[in-house]
This record gives C-alpha cells, sequence and structure tokens, in this order.
C-alpha cells in the first residue's frame, strides 16, 4: 500500500540514479545512462507488478527511448557529468527495491551497452521506431503495454 499512496515521477527516479555515483571514486552519469536507466526501471517494474513506476511516457527517439521532459531538464547541462541533485525525494518500498536491482544490473554497463540492450531487435523501442532510418527524428510513444509484455517473456524465458 505504501507505493499506491506516494506517487513519484521520473525527475525522483532520474534524481535518485544521479545520486548514487560515487564522484570521489571517479565515477561519472551522462544524461544518455540516466534515460536508460529509467527505462529500465520502469520496464522491469511494469513487467513485476502489473503497474507503472511513474506516468511519463518514453518516446522512440533515434538515439533511443526518451523521456522529453528529462531531456529539457539537463540539456543545457555537462553531458559527461551530471551534478548531484539536492533535496531529491525518497523513494521506499517495492520502487526503491526496483531501482536498487536495475543500479546494480545495469549501472555497471557502458553506455554503448545500455544502448544497445535497449534497443533490442524485436524489443518495445525497435517495434515503436518501425519503419523509422535508424536516426530519424520521433515522438512515437514507446507503449507501457509493450514494455510490460516484452520484459515479462524475459522473466518466464529465465525461469
Amino acid at each position: 500500500m505504501e507505493d499506491m499512496a506516494r506517487k513519484i515521477d521520473a525527475h525522483d527516479v532520474a534524481d535518485w540514479f544521479i545520486n548514487r555515483i560515487d564522484r570521489r571514486m571517479g565515477e561519472v552519469i551522462t544524461t544518455d545512462v540516466v534515460h536508460r536507466l529509467l527505462y529500465f526501471a520502469q520496464a522491469w517494474y511494469l513487467a513485476n507488478t502489473g503497474h507503472e513506476m511513474f506516468e511519463e511516457e518514453f518516446e522512440a527517439w533515434g538515439t533511443g527511448p526518451i523521456i522529453p521532459a528529462i531531456y529539457e531538464r539537463f540539456e543545457h547541462m555537462d553531458v559527461a557529468s551530471l551534478p548531484d541533485i539536492e533535496n531529491s525525494r525518497t523513494i521506499k518500498g517495492s520502487k526503491l527495491e526496483m531501482l536498487e536491482c536495475i543500479q546494480r544490473d545495469y549501472g555497471c554497463y557502458m553506455p554503448f551497452k545500455l544502448d544497445e540492450l535497449a534497443k533490442e531487435p524485436g524489443g518495445p523501442w525497435h517495434t515503436a521506431r518501425k519503419g523509422l532510418a535508424p536516426l530519424a527524428p520521433s515522438d512515437k510513444i514507446i507503449p507501457k503495454a509493450a514494455m510490460k509484455s516484452f520484459y515479462r517473456e524475459k522473466i518466464k524465458d529465465a525461469a
């Protein structure tokens, strides 16, 4: 019930990932990495719970799954490393557990590998871009239902 009572948005989740970087150890996070981690967090949360982690929609841009509001927020910042976010909201319960899993399972990958995984042939991003040139602009929405079913199949395949 705790997750239902408190809504979070994609900005809260982006802040969570950005604040997990250990800058003292030289770690950095880019806007592209934030978008991919957001995508995997939403996809796996949908697949595991049947509910969205946040309301915002992903668009199938040529560069990968993008939430326009997150892109606009960070577009003028240094893409090499986003700064810590002060006053970020606390995330709890199953959403926090999922974010910790995503950070553990995907946070170790280089940006090109995250892109490859997010753009998997037959996956939601790939399907939403059907008929478009590789880097053609697009505002096509990646359906949450497609994300949920695609990643649920991955759960079944792993069982």
